[in-house]
């Protein structure tokens, strides 16, 4: 991943939960100014800082199914969260089983 795209990723990771740069700053031990160069991909957190911003965004940074993501960066409660998960991938494997059969 390069640093425009994830600079996008964070910088809607960040929206969504509704953070300032300073809370975020906080949370990885950094300037201010810094997750601002993370957010318009000047620059690209260290594996340490990326790691904290996962522990306060959740998987942000994740390539993969845009639900599953969505989901892990979701205000809703565990059980639930698992309850739609579980709807979703079911609805995956009905889709598979039926093209399989055509």
């Amino acid at each position: 991943m390069d640093k425009s795209e994830h600079g996008q990723l964070l910088r809607r990771a960040i929206k969504v939960r509704g953070l300032s740069r300073t809370t975020v700053a906080d949370a990885t031990n950094v300037k201010p100014r810094t997750v601002t160069n993370w957010t318009s991909g000047e620059t690209m957190p260290s594996e340490r800082e990326r790691d904290a911003l996962r522990a306060l965004l959740g998987p942000y940074d994740t390539e993969g199914d845009a639900v599953e993501v969505a989901l892990a960066m979701s205000e809703l409660a565990d059980f639930r969260r698992s309850r739609v998960l579980s709807v979703y991938q079911e609805q995956l494997h009905e889709q598979a089983r039926e093209s399989r059969a055509r």
